[in-house]
């Protein structure tokens, strides 16, 4: 995707075993054009290139994933072929990031640079954003990573390598075949660039650090400066705070961010269904609307229930609901979580909700709701990010607030269901009459 008026390119192309025939590809803001030699041109968007690989001076891509794929080989570009490989990649890129909500400046740089993590090694677009980087590897085989700015670590030159080191601080640097107290991420060979690569990093580690700290600061001022420091790096960017985590700082932002109605008594019904106001797991979550933004911060908690259930309600104005995640896939429940389950579900829901910078509805339209020209944007949304789509795979349903005895009665029939629901794919019986109020709430026919 470029920016400006299209570029465009003139060479062959030709399917594999086919014949080269003269063609021209023309780079637009949103899609590729190839006309080709006594055919009709057609057209592509980036987010349809499935790879674009380069073996001596032939560009091959793939359209589409599967059996379904079609592949074209674009050869005799010459001294382009490098811009048009760049110009093609660089589109997906910045498609698929918008694709999935990440509002990259459409002038900025998009870096080419080698790396290493783990044992994985490579050459890499990268691409700084307000909320973190993506590292999109051009051997189209391997993941991109999607790194958000609370879970970066230490940062620092690394002269023997002419890079930089990039330490883990959460899940989203996490890798595995790292060696014990290594960096989790180095950049290689950047040269005088790698100041300006260090000081992007460690800018958006400190923004993130920054922001929690104002965030925990407006909800308990009066708090001894100990705690809230304790508490800003519990609560870092969308990180779920247990009672054990926030220690001395839980019972005020308890208090701050769900003493007012309505959120008290859905918040204090939960806990006894979760087994008691004292016992119930239970987190809190804050994360700001907009990175260094004066706008008022996102607030959520989730509450484990019964069942093979954790809920979750964002405390915001407007429309007010429930919304029910499975912890283990049903097959597997047997009556008791394994240890550790609650936690990594409210972590990964926590996660999907900041990736989709709050967006509930991805997560919990009907499938039949999904497929309507509205959804588009949450279709794109849900290919595009990994975490989003595996929080719409635990959803189960949203309980709407309307009357608070009816709210409670479906809670609980909702749990009763759900612990012996053993079928992925069924549905609670009271999801449909939940979803008519969900839309009546809105105005929808």
């Amino acid at each position: 995707m470029t920016t400006g008026q299209p570029f465009v390119l003139r060479g062959e192309a030709r399917n594999p075993g086919g014949t080269a025939v003269s063609a021209t590809l023309t780079l637009g803001e949103e899609a590729f054009t190839v006309a080709v030699a006594q055919t009709a041109a057609w057209s592509a968007g980036y987010r349809d290139l499935g790879a674009v690989m380069v073996d001596g001076g032939v560009v091959m891509i793939q359209l589409g994933d599967g059996p379904g794929a079609e592949r074209w080989l674009l050869e005799r570009f010459g001294t382009f072929t490098g811009a048009l490989t760049r110009g093609l990649r660089d589109g997906r890129l910045r498609q698929r990031l918008a694709d999935g909500l990440v509002d990259a400046d459409p002038d900025a740089e998009i870096d080419l640079v080698e790396y290493e993590a783990g044992a994985e090694t490579g050459v890499a677009q990268l691409l700084y954003h307000d909320r973190g980087v993506v590292l999109a590897p051009v051997d189209d085989r391997l993941a991109w990573r999607r790194i958000r700015r609370a879970d970066i670590g230490a940062v620092d030159l690394e002269a023997s390598v002419g890079g930089v080191a990039v330490g883990s601080a959460g899940r989203s640097l996490a890798v595995e075949d790292t060696a014990a107290g290594g960096p989790a991420l180095r950049l290689l060979r950047l040269g005088p660039t790698a100041f300006r690569h260090r000081d992007r990093w460690t800018a958006l580690r400190d923004g993130a650090a920054a922001d929690a700290s104002a965030i925990v600061a407006g909800l308990i001022p009066d708090a001894p400066v100990g705690i809230r420091r304790a508490a800003s790096a519990a609560m870092l960017e969308g990180r779920p705070a247990s009672p054990v985590s926030l220690g001395g700082a839980w019972a005020a932002l308890e208090t701050a961010t769900l003493g007012d109605p309505p959120f008290d008594e859905s918040y204090r019904v939960l806990r006894e269904i979760g087994g008691g106001q004292a016992a119930a797991p239970r987190w809190l979550v804050v994360a700001p609307e907009r990175p260094g933004g004066s706008d008022e911060p996102k607030l959520w908690f989730f509450v484990g229930l019964p069942g093979n259930l954790v809920a979750m309600e964002l405390v915001s104005a407007g429309s007010h609901a429930t919304y029910l995640f499975r912890v283990v896939p049903r097959a597997s429940f047997a009556g008791a979580l394994p240890a550790g389950a609650l936690e990594t579900a409210v972590a990964d829901v926590s996660e999907a909700l900041i990736d989709a910078r709050f967006l509930r509805e991805p997560m919990a339209l009907p499938a039949v709701r999904l497929t309507e020209p509205a959804g588009l944007r949450y279709r794109l949304a849900l290919a595009a990010l990994p975490t989003l789509a595996a929080a719409r795979a635990r959803f189960v349903a949203r309980v709407v607030h309307r009357d608070p005895e009816a709210w409670k009665q479906a809670i609980g029939d909702l749990v009763a269901w759900h612990g012996s629901a053993r079928d992925e794919a069924a549905e609670w019986p009271g999801r449909a009459a939940q979803e008519a109020q969900v839309d009546d709430a809105a105005g929808l026919p």
